[in-house]
């Protein structure tokens, strides 16, 4: 029997690497934040703007690759030989990679219609081109990484992101401000070196793969059509919860810039933090996954009650954290001191919805490793866009709590969202009981 002291170093142990790799990922985007608001408060609020309508879109379509890992550890479980799947694995990343930069660029036309100041315009849209084109290497490095996590062999793919995050602050340094002998490409140079380090991390993973380049180049139509349906209500809840925190971005954009940039930077804090309770999600649902595979009901239970006591826990920390010292973090990005005052006021309420956002997306782990993705888009749905997103608009425009109304609706919907994901859990668990007994 599977003790939990051994589950919870099984865990962390498999985990930790995942852990270093998703913070190096945040960290892209820290550098990004950090270069921008060392060039211009312009630049910073432009450049989450911009981010606020990409990454609804990037982001959410590697939810279609995140089905991989769990639906090969059951294999695995199963005692089937996973090298096969690695082409259709593969091919599926690279359409992927082409159907996000179609909508990326299409996502362009939608910018003048929020009628920003036109130099941010100018400046969003010129990021979103650019940008787009680095979905290739994106979709390649996480189509392989799911590969290699499905098989509890972490290291490589997260050693790649942490290497990504010095080669990432090289190119915007040297893109934006012309040093190292680059041109001086002014705030397109942040756009430049995203492109330029996916790029980075797709190829170098890839060369990893090595051993596997002379496997049979056969398409399992049949395995992609799996990870497609799997992955669908995977790529609706990343939506509804990526678009909720952009949304709240686009919406503090008709503010000032100064709550823009403030915004900008609570939001990257925030979900900073959120990389280690996400970690845990993506390493509990292979481990769930596996045990399921098996039919292990208590391999099942333990790992579920090791990987929330271990989010909830980090996210405790984190919380005191921003409530009681938030200003070593916040000078990191701008000595702006009206920036600065804002993103105290909105960083506290982070700092009250980190428990429920760890939980959340903890047990939207353990349920995709249990192969229940639909029911959590369904109730991220309803957290976020029938009630936090609505109750921020009110508090936000009509209660004359600006950006702060937008981050007290959030709070909520985490909240909601973590209780109904949590008794979607335990209906399934009575159901294993009966099944397995």
């Amino acid at each position: 029997m599977l003790k939990r002291t051994t589950a919870f170093r099984q865990l962390l142990y498999f985990a930790s690497p995942i852990i270093l790799g998703h913070v190096g990922i945040m960290l892209i985007g820290t550098g990004d934040m950090i270069i921008a608001g060392r060039y211009s408060r312009e630049a910073l609020a432009a450049v989450g703007l911009a981010i606020s309508v990409a990454n609804p879109i990037m982001i959410s379509l590697l939810g279609l690759q995140f089905a991989a890992s769990p639906l090969l550890a059951q294999r695995r479980g199963n005692g089937e030989s996973i090298d096969k799947y690695f082409w259709t694995v593969i091919v599926y990343s690279m359409a992927i990679s082409l159907l996000s930069c179609v909508l990326t660029l299409l996502s362009v036309r939608l910018i003048p219609l929020f009628k920003y100041d036109p130099t941010i315009t100018k400046l969003i849209i010129e990021y979103l081109i650019i940008t787009s084109f680095s979905t290739a290497g994106l979709c390649l490095y996480q189509g392989v990484k799911e590969f290699f996590q499905s098989q509890e062999k972490t290291i490589t793919a997260n050693l790649v992101a942490l290497i990504a995050v010095g080669v990432n602050l090289f190119f915007n340094y040297a893109f934006v401000f012309g040093e190292f002998g680059s041109p001086k490409l002014n705030e397109a140079g942040l756009a430049w070196a995203s492109l330029a380090v996916r790029s980075f991390m797709g190829l170098a993973l890839f060369l990893f793969t090595y051993k596997l380049w002379k496997t049979p180049r056969i398409i399992d139509w049949k395995f992609m059509k799996e990870m497609w349906k799997l992955g669908i209500p995977i790529t609706l809840t990343l939506f509804f919860e990526i678009m909720a925190f952009c949304s709240v971005t686009l919406f503090v954009g008709k503010f000032a810039e100064v709550q823009t940039a403030a915004n900008n930077i609570a939001l990257n804090l925030g979900s900073l933090a959120f990389m280690i309770p996400m970690s845990i999600s993506a390493a509990v649902s292979v481990k769930v996954g596996h045990a399921y595979g098996e039919k292990n009901l208590h391999k099942i239970k333990i790992f579920n009650q090791v990987s929330l006591f271990t989010s909830l826990s980090f996210t405790l920390i984190m919380a005191s954290v921003f409530y009681l010292n938030p200003e070593p973090l916040l000078q990191l990005y701008t000595q702006d001191a009206p920036v600065l005052e804002w993103a105290r006021k909105l960083l506290f309420w982070v700092a009250c919805f980190q428990l429920f956002d760890g939980a959340q997306v903890t047990l939207g782990g353990i349920l995709r490793g249990l192969n229940i993705t639909r029911s959590s888009s369904v109730a991220v749905f309803i957290g976020y866009w029938l009630i936090g997103i609505p109750l921020g608009y009110y508090l936000g425009f009509h209660a004359g709590l600006e950006a702060q109304g937008f981050w007290i609706g959030l709070a909520l919907a985490l909240a909601l969202v973590a209780l109904m994901l949590g008794i979607i859990l335990k209906r399934k668990m009575k159901a294993l009981v009966f099944q397995y007994d």
